[in-house]
């Protein structure tokens, strides 16, 4: 069985050390972006994201989910979508459903997390649920989210059941990490997991090209002789001068 090392991390890790963390054998990250339709915290997710990427890793993020109905729901999901969508993320993005303040009811419940879900799959992303093991069995209904992967909490020896992604403990020590930081072990290689968007464009590119420093999308194009809005169009892009060492460009 597939077993990956990762972590999660939000603002409450502070500065770390992108390249010591891919060193310590830590192959995928998970960095909280938003919170509800606003998150004061945003700009770690900005600054991390690329330096986690050009380190090596695999990186997604995730939301923190603070509806209770599927209007609620959608709302944020395109608050989430709009914060991460000028990164070329590798992992899946994340909602992260662990309370239920509100006392909705887990028809309703499940309703908004399907609305949230199929948000972000529909703009191209795999998403997945992020909850704990006794939430996902008792407040939602768990036989209407089999679609979508799994990663779930539980700070034991056993998870004690399945699940695509384990988060086993919230104390780890990871070199580069100067705190306590969630330890994650992956079932699969989500990234190998293309969306039929991704494999959609695959289809159309003839190669992927690796961004090295220096690069631009103007050079790239240049040099592979296409233009920088074939690029932008093929990849998403959203801001045509932000391009980061270590991602993946189709060329056409």
């Amino acid at each position: 069985m597939t077993h990956i090392k990762g972590i999660d991390v939000s603002h409450w890790q502070g500065s770390i050390n992108w390249g010591r963390v891919a060193k310590d054998g830590v192959q995928f990250v998970f960095i909280k972006a938003t919170e509800g339709t606003k998150y004061s915290k945003l700009s770690y997710f900005k600054e991390n994201a690329p330096e986690a990427l050009a380190a090596g890793l695999k990186v997604g993020a995730y939301h923190y989910a603070k509806f209770s109905t599927a209007a609620e729901a959608r709302a944020e999901a395109a608050y989430f979508l709009i914060a991460v969508s000028s990164f070329a993320l590798n992992y899946p993005l994340v909602l992260d459903l662990e309370e239920n303040k509100k006392a909705a009811g887990k028809h309703a419940l499940t309703d908004a997390a399907l609305a949230f879900l199929e948000a972000v799959e529909e703009a191209g992303h795999t998403a997945m649920l992020y909850t704990g093991k006794s939430f996902l069995e008792n407040a939602l209904d768990e036989s209407r989210l089999t679609k979508y992967p799994l990663w779930i909490a539980r700070y034991n020896s056993k998870l004690g059941r399945s699940t695509d992604i384990w988060q086993h403990s919230d104390s780890g020590n990871v070199d580069g990490i100067r705190t306590k930081v969630d330890l994650n072990i992956a079932y699969r290689d989500f990234s190998k997991i293309k969306t039929p968007i991704q494999s959609s464009i695959a289809e159309e590119a003839s190669f992927l090209y690796t961004v090295k420093g220096g690069d631009t999308l103007s050079m790239i194009a240049k040099k592979y002789k296409t233009t920088v809005t074939s690029l932008v169009v093929l990849n998403g892009i959203q801001d045509p001068n932000k391009i980061y060492i270590g991602q993946k460009l189709f060329v056409k």
